[in-house]
């Protein structure tokens, strides 16, 4: 084991469910100013706390070789700040990471990288020329010690990121003892930002924008697909290598919800795209649904619900357009509602602690419909069902901004495939309309109406080939 230290490299290696995925929140910072060391902590524990949305179960802060963790919200600055006191967490460079699970691999214990993605074609890895003592270890590993022994030991950059392209969708993070790596695949799969400080004194990586709108000294730009960015205190930032060919491949689900509102990917603004997602779903499903009004569960799709409702008032005029009926502010109640989703699972019904409630008089004896961004187990649907059912509604329909979800690993759920709903009709259907009568019965709407890829492409504005999508998914839409 002791040659494998001798890159002298300290990774953190964050989480991969089952070996092969993890959609995270990452950050990198790193301080020029030798005085202000504590800064790049307040600067990871200030960028996590904007970045809880893209799961808040467990948290790592990590800096001068030492770390600290915990599951649940990041603590208070008094609390973090005695914590780091306590393992004396200061250094001029330091990593930040969010997750909705528990990092998983056992390689953890001993090296570690900041993963936003998921890794392919690992089955053969064992048999790499220059996979030396990593050949008995789990994916994770074996792509830290190829990747770094191409990089810092033989000097080859070009390899190196040529090496990880064929194997990583997403983004990267490493960090040796004095400085951050940073790759972000040739497909652009997951957004990567980075961003300085006017005096160019202050650099930051991470997973996006929204960071902007409280930082707002620090200037954020894209990092390129295909890009490997070095970060460290004596040099600030620097493009080490990039790749001469890109295949735009992006993740859709970071439009429809793993972004916050605020930000923007490759110049499109979360919040516009979401609006014109729920447009272009309204145009289409509008000949068909008759409806008196749209509400949008949870909060992330309200801006495809003002869209939705837009659109369909011009083809319907008697429609109402008005606050949403269902509210879910993202409830607290349970600090590990992201870690385990059986606390999740009707939490109204069994804790009586939800922030959802139905205003009766809006809604009794009407058409209603119900926005939802996806349906995974199909829990939360019902559960929004039942309370409006028994406020009096007359009918339900149910909208879902993105297509079927039968891969939870790779759109950012924290739901194992064989709990998703839509996952045990996969080569029994091959239309949306058919996939929408069954999910219909089996969760009791009146109608369902899931977005097809070709629809969901549209409202994003990027054709379809440069979304990624499952392989079934891709090919289901309408009969129409």
């Amino acid at each position: 084991m002791g040659s494998l230290y001798l890159l002298n490299v300290f990774i953190l290696v964050f989480e991969v469910l089952n070996e092969d995925s993890v959609l995270a929140g990452i950050i990198g910072v790193a301080s020029m100013d030798t005085k202000s060391n504590a800064k790049v902590v307040y600067i990871l524990a200030h960028s996590m706390r904007m970045l809880q949305h893209r799961g808040k179960a467990y948290w790592k802060i990590s800096s001068n070789d030492k770390f600290i963790d915990g599951q649940g919200s990041l603590p208070t600055d008094d609390h973090l700040l005695k914590f780091v006191g306590l393992e004396k967490l200061s250094a001029n460079i330091g990593l930040g990471y969010l997750s909705k699970r528990y990092p998983q691999f056992q390689s953890m214990s001993s090296i570690s990288a900041a993963l936003d993605g998921f890794f392919v074609d690992t089955e053969k890895l064992h048999l790499h020329p220059y996979i030396g003592a990593a050949r008995d270890y789990d994916s994770l590993f074996k792509i830290y010690y190829i990747f770094t022994d191409l990089l810092l030991q033989k000097q080859r950059p070009d390899r190196a990121v040529d090496f990880l392209d064929r194997h990583l969708r997403g983004n990267l993070l490493l960090m040796t003892k004095n400085a951050i790596y940073a790759f972000r695949n040739s497909t652009g799969f997951k957004p990567l930002v980075m961003a300085t400080n006017k005096r160019k004194s202050m650099y930051l990586l991470a997973s996006e924008n929204s960071l902007q709108t409280s930082l707002i000294d620090l200037k954020f730009k894209d990092v390129l697909p295909g890009q490997l960015i070095k970060l460290n205190d004596a040099d600030g930032l620097e493009i080490i290598e990039t790749l001469d060919y890109s295949n735009l491949m992006m993740d859709p689900f970071e439009f429809v919800r793993e972004s916050n509102v605020a930000a923007t990917i490759n110049g499109k603004s979360i919040y516009q795209v979401r609006k014109n997602i729920g447009k272009e779903q309204a145009k289409f499903v509008s000949k068909w649904l008759d409806i008196d009004s749209a509400h949008a569960e949870p909060d992330y799709t309200r801006p495809m619900t003002l869209g939705f409702s837009n659109e369909y008032h011009r083809h319907h005029e008697n429609f109402d357009i008005s606050e949403g009926i269902i509210k879910d502010r993202y409830d607290d109640s349970d600090h590990m509602i992201d870690f385990s989703e059986e606390v999740s699972k009707n939490k109204l019904l069994f804790t009586g602690r939800s922030l959802k409630f139905v205003v009766k008089e809006l809604i009794e004896n009407k058409r209603i419909a119900t926005i939802q961004g996806t349906i995974q187990t199909g829990s939360t649907v019902m559960e929004t069902m039942y309370y409006l059912r028994d406020a009096g509604v007359k009918k339900i329909s149910v909208i879902v901004t993105y297509p079927p979800t039968i891969d939870g690993r790779q759109v950012g759920l924290y739901t194992q495939n064989r709990d998703l709903i839509a996952n045990k009709y996969v080569g029994q259907v091959s239309t949306i309309d058919q996939i929408n009568e069954k999910i219909g019965k089996q969760i009791g709407a009146d109608t369902v109406y899931y977005n097809s890829p070709a629809i969901l492409a549209k409202g994003i504005g990027l054709p379809e080939n440069n979304l990624w999508f499952p392989e079934w998914v891709r090919f289901l839409d309408y009969r129409n």
